[in-house]
């Protein structure tokens, strides 16, 4: 157990925080690859313009609060190939004011994305960024288009904690007279250290077996192939293309009524959200798959999975810090996948049941307590006989409001940098009622039509699972 809150003071902290191995793993791969895994969110408000100046006291807010928001990052001089995280007062986090068109408010920030995902992070120098983008010629126009985006190397965040980031940062933009700095937090605890100290020592070892049988098991009941996305003929090998792709990312959402009734018809036929809309992706994605001359192929959906409830305490989803591990990924044959409604709401059943029993089993602290191994091996030559069809990861119910002050919260959009990723990856997320459906992979090797059918056919195969 541990012996304290995570969210009491941080003035009994040390100054440094070491990495712990996931960290270290997912810091040297967005290091090593152009910052592969980077994640952001960017809000879309309406309403007054921000000056650069009330952004940078909002941060400013947030860096009292959050410890890795005010530290550099330093390479450590004790523990060989690691980094640490050491608080500067003084550190003043990137803040980058782009100006663009009213009529370009929809689009423009995706081509900002587009050029500045690459950018590496930096020894000495903070790891999240912010941007703000409005039309520089309206600063008298009350209830105009504006974006503030925010962008964190994923070793500190995931997306439950950087959502609530954002959240906390138009509540301060919302009221100047809100301090947070009498609410500094302690150093996040490590995703390996929060799963350790939720299970006895006879836990651990039970959890790890039950893990290692589950792997044995499907590595021998899952002898054919896994199924592929189609690739573009490319000029360059898997292992380089952090230097030649670019993420490329579409975006369905359902309307307030359409969300309300997924949500009720998931109720009504006893799954989770996340198996409805994982059976809808399995569905398309069996249509658009590669044929090899009728080779038998199976789906492998990877499934990331929050550690912070299922640690003992929990971990507050207010600690930015990277708390992901994952179930069993989820394998089917392409052949088996259904057409109609009714079979998509029999898959999910069936999905759900392999994700609880994977729970059930202890799988989400084993696997955080092996993280680290894992994203060391990715840092190595790209093997595509281990990874999946494609990954699916769900922020949540987000705790957002439509009204922030002044400024009305519009849409937020998931972003992240995908440069290396051979497979399709999907971001859900739910804020005010709407739930966002994102598809992105890496440009060229997948194509912008996969990524597009993908995403529409995944919308398309959720309304009719609610309608029909």
């Amino acid at each position: 157990m541990l012996s304290k809150s995570h969210d009491s003071p941080s003035s009994f902290e040390p100054k440094q925080r070491l990495l712990g191995p996931a960290e270290n793993g997912i810091l040297r791969i967005s290091q090593q690859f152009q910052g592969y895994q980077k994640a952001g969110q960017v809000l879309h408000l309406q309403g007054p313009y921000i000056s650069l100046e009330t952004l940078s006291s909002v941060i400013s807010r947030l860096q009292c609060r959050h410890p890795f928001l005010r530290s550099r990052l330093q390479i450590s001089s004790t523990e060989p190939d690691s980094y640490l995280m050491e608080e500067d007062d003084t550190l003043c986090l990137k803040i980058l004011e782009i100006a663009r068109k009213n009529a370009d408010h929809l689009h423009f920030w995706r081509q900002a994305w587009k050029e500045r995902e690459k950018d590496t992070i930096v020894i000495g120098q903070g790891l999240a960024e912010f941007w703000l983008l409005q039309d520089a010629t309206d600063q008298n126009i009350e209830d105009s288009p504006r974006e503030i985006v925010i962008v964190c190397d994923h070793s500190i965040c995931d997306g439950v904690s950087l959502s609530t980031v954002a959240h906390e940062l138009l509540i301060a933009l919302s009221d100047n007279s809100i301090s947070m700095t009498s609410h500094s937090l302690n150093w996040p605890i490590t995703m390996e250290v929060a799963a350790r100290q939720s299970l006895s020592r006879w836990g651990i070892l039970i959890a790890f077996s039950k893990l290692a049988l589950a792997f044995l098991y499907w590595k021998a009941t899952s002898s054919q192939p896994t199924a592929r996305l189609p690739w573009t003929n490319v000029d360059f090998s898997l292992d380089d293309m952090h230097k030649y792709c670019h993420t490329e990312t579409r975006y369905g959402m359902l309307t307030k009524e359409e969300t309300k009734k997924l949500f009720e018809t998931c109720r009504r036929e006893d799954v989770t959200v996340t198996s409805a809309i994982s059976s809808a992706i399995l569905c398309i994605t069996s249509t658009l798959a590669s044929v090899d001359n009728n080779q038998m192929t199976n789906l492998v959906l990877a499934i990331p999975a929050d550690t912070r409830r299922r640690c003992i305490p929990p971990v507050p989803n207010h600690d930015l810090s990277y708390q992901v591990s994952g179930v069993m990924g989820f394998t089917m044959a392409t052949r088996d996948t259904p057409t109609e409604s009714k079979g998509m709401w029999q898959l999910a059943k069936t999905f759900g049941h392999h994700v609880n029993k994977s729970v059930d089993a202890g799988h989400i602290l084993a696997l955080a307590m092996v993280m680290g191994k894992i994203y060391q091996k990715n840092i190595g030559p790209i093997d595509i006989a281990h990874l999946p069809t494609t990954v699916i990861t769900n922020w949540g119910l987000l705790p957002f409001h439509e009204q922030y002050g002044k400024w009305k919260l519009t849409e937020m959009t998931p972003i992240g940098n995908l440069i290396r990723a051979v497979m399709p990856v999907f971001m859900l997320q739910t804020v005010n009622g709407i739930l966002t459906v994102a598809c992105g992979g890496a440009v060229p090797l997948i194509s912008e039509t996969i990524i597009e059918n993908l995403c529409n056919g995944t919308m398309h195969n959720l309304r009719q699972m609610i309608e029909d």
